[in-house]
């Protein structure tokens, strides 16, 4: 199965949800169209990371999925990024050796229990 993309999840989600394009678009202040652009893939409706946070809110759905389906990367984690020089080293080096974020995640739990 292929992987959904940024706009088709909204749309299922939010039909999920029973909820409308306009009332949904009207939660998070954005135009019904731009919405419609959105769930279509419109090659120039990429939301900003504050409607990608209202939408993961009204449609109960994790911001950090979301961002990733919409190829961004939220301020915060870019900050924590630049906040450490070691860092995109330790990612890259990561990736090219495919360690999962689960991997990653299950070590991190390790090294903290251990402490």
């Amino acid at each position: 199965m292929a992987t959904e993309t940024f706009g088709e999840r909204i749309r299922r989600k939010r039909t999920e949800q029973n909820m409308g394009l306009r009332k949904a678009a009207g939660k998070v202040g954005i135009s019904p169209t731009f919405l419609s652009r959105v769930e279509t893939n419109t090659e120039k409706a990429i939301p900003s990371e504050d409607v990608i946070k209202k939408l993961s809110a009204i449609l109960e759905d994790e911001f950090d999925e979301l961002m990733a389906l919409a190829g961004r990367v939220s301020a915060e984690v870019s900050d924590l990024v630049k906040s450490d020089p070691g860092m995109p080293a330790f990612l890259r080096q990561a990736k090219e050796q495919n360690v999962s974020a689960e991997k990653l995640m299950k070590l991190l739990n390790k090294v903290k229990d251990e402490d």
